[in-house]
């Protein structure tokens, strides 16, 4: 699965979303924020209408094959 998003949010503070694995009514998925102050990671669900909107919206963004994808393994 694993694709991934980039988050539209806090200057200063980068946060992107990859999807896991799916499952019933959405997605596993890690939610990785970098900032001056270090990394923070998390496993978040998110169902598919709240990703849906999101992407609707411009909150996400889909991060595409010619970008950096190290500072999402970080």
């Amino acid at each position: 699965m694993n694709r991934q998003f980039r988050v539209k949010g806090i200057a200063g503070i980068e946060t992107y979303i990859e999807l896991l694995s799916e499952t019933d009514g959405g997605y596993e998925s890690r939610l990785t924020s970098i900032s001056e102050h270090g990394i923070r990671e998390s496993c978040e669900f998110i169902s598919y209408e709240l990703l849906d909107s999101c992407l609707r919206t411009g909150y996400l963004t889909e991060v595409t094959a010619d970008e950096p994808a190290a500072v999402l393994s970080a």
